[in-house]
């Protein structure tokens, strides 16, 4: 009987919270600095609702037009709450272009929320993002700001 109980328990936490991947509002930021996470501000981050998507995510962002590509969730912001999600942008010039969007995210893990998790997926983002460049691929982690740039260099 006991294992019933905590079963039930997991069930009722777990449809209780909402679903993580889904439908989200992106905004952008290019406030410089550093982030929620100790870390500085670049590309491939995001600020999300750490009660959605703790500090250490990887996520994939899709329907974003040249900014879809894989993030971690190193900043938070006051103002985002729930499914809405903050994209850092070097400049606010790119903020102002990229406005409000409807895009979709797919978790690719959950961070535990520490500076320690969003460490090491920011790593793991960074080495995706140059594997993907690497063998000529497009579309999961690498965006087409990195192609650009990428093509850009002597």
């Amino acid at each position: 009987m006991p294992q019933l109980a905590i079963s039930l328990l997991a069930f009722l936490t777990w449809a209780g919270s909402p679903p993580i991947n889904g439908t989200y509002v992106a905004t952008a930021y290019a406030q410089t600095g550093i982030t929620s996470s100790g870390q500085y501000t670049h590309r491939h981050v995001v600020a999300a609702d750490p009660d959605v998507l703790p500090l250490g995510s990887r996520i994939r962002i899709r329907g974003a037009g040249s900014y879809s590509g894989e993030y971690v969730v190193a900043d938070t912001g006051a103002r985002i709450e729930g499914h809405k999600l903050d994209i850092y942008m070097p400049s606010m010039k790119e903020c102002r272009r990229f406005g409000v969007k409807r895009v979709k995210v797919d978790v690719v893990s959950v961070g535990d929320g520490t500076r320690r998790a969003a460490r090491q997926a920011d790593e793991a983002v960074k080495a995706d993002v140059e594997n993907e460049i690497a063998r000529g691929s497009i579309g999961a982690a690498a965006t087409a700001i990195d192609w650009a740039q990428r093509n850009s260099r002597p």
